[in-house]
């Protein structure tokens, strides 16, 4: 039997710890180091050269801190229309996390469920589980890593160096316009910091009772106009645990390489990175202790100039990707090549791209086991895409886009967008948006065989019209805040059905329909110079047609395992000039389709600067809980207790 307590006087009295130790309200000591400029024209703070402290930016600072992810062109993130939150550089320091999908928990407007040592389901906006987390693209650098497999995200194999991030931005809600069928209910963009930002050495080894990291990095420059950096990172990971408390046998390492170079030549900008990974992990679902290997690398090159009075960006990718378990083997290979023009014209801002991809897929599977047929296949992307954004009269700005795509599998897809925005002449942003997004299938969707049984069907897109509202506030230099209402209307969800004649063999069809609604707001408040707090809020309703389980013999498992709300709470304070605390808690509600209780967690982070290149941590996870489950998957519900993890990072 699982032990739950609820200490929530315990909590409180955590969260108040900074303002015990912070006995004055006195800005904090010491200059602000001098700002830089990135790739994409963002001001980032940093000491000179090196990857020492950060200097925290105001909120207002914050505000106009530029973001690319709604546009696909620099905005302030006080202009953007649409709900975007920003992991920074900073918060992703302060958090103590050792991987992604860790870090992706600061963002209010995701739901993350950690199932097993590796793996994780990660959405935005609902339909949340291993196999129903499908409709949130992920970018890392403009590269997807979205999987044309099962239209998920296998987190095991997706990971970056966290200290050369540069920011994360966030955005819950259709992203279709712009990304993509794949966009249906988010976009993540994980973008990290150009080489010239990076010059020097970083070491980072950390170590606890669930968890050992390490990271090299060292850049330079080459001559007066190129930057480059080298860099290895590696983790081991011990084992989950059962829901009676013994070890779930999972435990996982894995190592990552790569190299990134920055060059400018006159008024072009080139970038060339790439990366390699093997990692090693231990399949769980039975205890069977059976080991898979995924091992992969990508190589990604970029060219920005200016031209027509805006700018031009050309990007080309190839990523190759190998997973190899005790019954199946499952390899890609994919082809990426884009171009996008940003430019304006009187009141208008015109973005204007297309691109075309192309996938080598092969799934060789065990004999009596589900396969694939056929079991190679190339896959072919194509789109087109063209937004206006109109600047009108009384601070009105309005926006209209689409995106035409032609898939193997669907054929073509047609997704709008329309945005309207109004500022206020205090700088509020109010806006609204309608958009139709779509997901379309995928290869265990078209081509899953099992002789009898089951068999490939003409599965078609899945599909949703979202209706958004949100607004944006600075009221005082020391508060901020957003709040985003949705409705979204979904058709064509998956469903397996019986065939009409002989029962067997099931299809998989696309009877579904549901509608979700919900909430998604986040603030913060600078109680002073030194002492910031955060709170974010979503809550999530969901509805769908009680007729279609007739036709559904999974009983719509499509429309995932999601929490009605979820609050979290976070304090970053710089106790002294050379001492941090930073405290994060999460209350998630119990998952709505199975019987998987909620939680109260809490994190706390002790930081040391012991000089200007040199850091000392101690970070404690999951404080409260003995041992919790986050997935109500009945083939991979693991449980997770507290972890103590010391990290020493230096810079040269």
């Amino acid at each position: 039997m699982i032990r739950r307590h609820r200490p929530e006087f315990a909590a409180a009295l955590i969260l108040a710890l900074p303002g015990i130790a912070q006995a004055a309200d006195e800005p904090a000591s010491g200059g602000s180091p001098p700002v830089v400029r990135n790739q994409d024209h963002a001001p980032v703070a940093q000491d000179e050269g090196q990857d020492g402290d950060l200097s925290r930016l105001s909120l207002e600072e914050l505000s106009q801190v530029p973001v690319t992810s709604v546009s696909r062109r620099p905005e302030a993130l006080a202009d953007a229309a649409a709900a975007i939150y920003v992991i920074s550089r900073d918060d992703i320091r302060r958090s103590g996390a050792t991987s992604l999908p860790e870090v992706l928990r600061l963002a209010p407007n995701l739901n993350v469920q950690r199932v097993n040592s590796v793996d994780y389901a990660i959405t935005a906006r609902g339909f949340n589980g291993f196999e129903t987390a499908n409709k949130l693209l992920v970018l890392i650098d403009g590269r997807s890593v979205y999987s044309t497999l099962s239209s998920g995200v296998f987190w095991d194999a997706q990971d970056v160096m966290l200290e050369d991030v540069e920011r994360i931005e966030v955005i819950s809600g259709p992203g279709g316009a712009l990304y993509g069928s794949n966009a249906m209910n988010g976009v993540i963009n994980i973008i990290t910091r150009s080489a010239a930002d990076t010059t020097g050495g970083l070491v980072t080894v950390g170590a606890g009772n669930e968890d050992a990291t390490f990271a090299l990095r060292h850049g330079g420059t080459l001559g007066e106009t190129a930057a480059w950096r080298a860099w290895l990172t590696g983790f081991m990971r011990d084992e989950s645990f059962t829901l009676s408390g013994d070890d779930a046998t999972d435990p996982a390492e894995g190592f990552r390489g790569g190299g990134r170079l920055d060059w400018v030549a006159g008024e072009n900008l080139l970038t060339l990175q790439g990366e390699a990974y093997d990692n090693q992990g231990t399949i769980n679902e039975d205890f069977s202790g059976t080991q898979t290997r995924v091992a992969g690398g990508n190589v990604l090159s970029r060219w920005i100039r200016p031209l027509a009075g805006g700018e031009l960006e050309v990007q080309a990718y190839l990523d190759w990707y190998e997973r190899d378990e005790v019954d199946s083997i499952e390899s890609t290979r994919t082809w990426d090549l884009s171009a996008q023009q940003a430019f304006e014209w009187g009141r208008h801002q015109f973005v204007v791209g297309a691109g075309h991809r192309e996938i080598d897929s092969k799934f060789t599977a065990a004999p009596d086991s589900p396969f694939l047929v056929p079991a190679d296949r190339t896959l072919t992307l194509t789109n087109l895409y063209v937004q206006d954004q109109i600047a009108l009269d009384h601070g009105l700005t309005l926006t209209i886009g689409a995106k035409i795509e032609d898939n193997s599998f669907s054929g073509q897809e047609f997704l709008p967008n329309v945005r309207l925005a109004w500022r206020r002449a205090g700088g509020d942003l109010l806006w609204g948006a309608i958009s139709q997004a779509s997901r379309t299938p995928n290869r265990i969707e078209r081509d899953l065989t099992l002789p009898g049984f089951l068999t490939g069907a003409d599965f078609q897109s899945e599909e949703v019209i979202a209706y958004e509202l949100g607004y944006r506030a600075n009221p005082t230099p020391r508060i901020s805040f957003s709040i985003n209402t949705f409705y979204n209307v979904y058709n064509e969800l998956r469903t397996v059905s019986p065939d009409p004649a002989t029962f067997l063999p099931l299809r998989l069809t696309n009877f579904g329909e549901a509608e979700i609604w919900g909430v998604e707001a986040w603030g913060n408040y600078d109680v002073s110079n030194a002492w910031r707090v955060s709170a974010g809020f979503s809550s999530l309703d969901k509805e769908f047609d009680d007729n279609v389980t007739s036709r559904d013999l999974s009983g719509l498992v499509s429309i995932g395992d999601d929490p009605e709300y979820q609050l979290t709470l976070r304090s970053q304070n710089d106790l002294t000039d050379t001492l941090d605390l930073d405290v994060r808690l999460r209350a998630v509600d119990k998952l709505t389709s199975s019987d998987t209780d909620g939680y109260v967690e809490a994190d706390v982070r002790l930081g040391w600067r012991v000089t200007d290149k040199l850091e000392l941590s101690v970070t404690g996870q999951n404080l409260i809980e003995d041992l919790r489950v986050e997935t109500g998957d009945p083939l991979r519900r693991r449980a997770f207790g507290r972890s103590l993890f010391l990290a020493l990072r230096a810079s040269y």
